[in-house]
């Protein structure tokens, strides 16, 4: 199944996979389920609770999406500007940052229709929700910005996860983790660049990586034990995105290996070959996992 979401020509990879979209991969072996061209310049998705609607940010257009589960049908398209890069749902909101806007938006989820706004420093990233139910929101700056409730110094970066009852945070240039509100560092164990973090198993933290040259250096994708410090390399994949545990699944964006990298059981496979992934989000209910990819990227 591929659809057009604009109609018109769709540019496609060689592999027959959309350029900029979404595609629909079996969580249990891989199998395609389905792909559509939506938006030119996809950067983040997510799946609400119910598992039937993912929600897209297309970055250079400013717009975000919101595309029903399995059939890829566009929902709403709302234009907000701002380079829109983290997505979160929290009750009966979607919140999205604006990198280039300095905002956190307030979205209906079930219409796009803005309900709220808050500033922020410039460079607003990746969002998550602390171990009190507050809104976190990752920033280049090295704070994260707490909604409606002041800002912690914290890495300079982009990423951001709950793991082991602490807010972590990415510092990319310095290629450190950084707990949010405390002066402790953590180096990487390979000289790579933090850029997504993400919950693992067991209050453990995963951490994607780009090597020095994104697209074609080595880069890393790790596990880390906040209570022992220990690390783990998992894989060494190229530019890796975005990281993610659903199950006893970790799943990789390896956008510059062209495919999703797949960790078992210190197994690895390669699913959907010839995309350009970027983005992430399993849909439990119906046992898909959400790819964003973007050949543009």
């Amino acid at each position: 199944m591929a659809i057009a979401a604009c109609g018109g020509s769709t540019p496609t990879s060689k592999a027959g996979y959309p350029e900029s979209g979404l595609v629909l991969l079996s969580i249990k072996d891989g199998a395609p389920r389905g792909s559509a061209s939506i938006g030119k310049d996809p950067v983040a998705v997510i799946v609400s609770d119910d598992g039937r609607m993912a929600y897209l940010a297309d970055s250079a257009p400013g717009d975000v999406y919101a595309v029903s589960l399995p059939n890829l049908h566009v929902a709403w398209k709302q234009h907000v500007g701002g380079a829109p890069f983290g997505l979160l749902l929290r009750g009966p909101r979607l919140f999205v940052s604006l990198f280039d806007g300095a905002a956190v938006l307030e979205l209906d989820p079930k219409s796009g229709v803005m309900m709220g706004a808050h500033q922020v420093p410039q460079g607003p990233a990746a969002m998550t929700v602390d171990a009190s139910g507050r809104i976190v929101v990752a920033g280049t700056r090295g704070q994260v910005n707490v909604i409606d409730g002041g800002q912690l110094p914290a890495g300079h970066g982009f990423g951001i996860a709950l793991a082991g009852g602490r807010i972590w945070t990415a510092d990319y240039e310095r290629a450190e983790l950084v707990p949010a509100g405390d002066d402790h560092r953590v180096g990487l164990p390979l000289p790579l660049f933090p850029f997504w973090l993400a919950p693992g198993g067991g209050d453990t933290l995963l951490i994607a990586a780009e090597g020095a040259v994104e697209d074609t250096d080595a880069g890393g994708v790790f596990s880390f034990d906040p209570v022992s410090g220990a690390f783990k390399i998992l894989a060494t994949p190229k530019d890796p995105d975005q990281v993610l545990q659903s199950g006893s699944l970790i799943v990789v964006a390896a956008h510059g290996d062209g495919h999703v990298l797949v960790l078992q059981d210190e197994r690895s496979s390669a699913w959907a070959r010839g995309t350009a992934p970027v983005a992430l989000a399993a849909s439990d209910a119906l046992g898909l996992l959400v790819v964003a990819v973007n050949a543009h990227e």
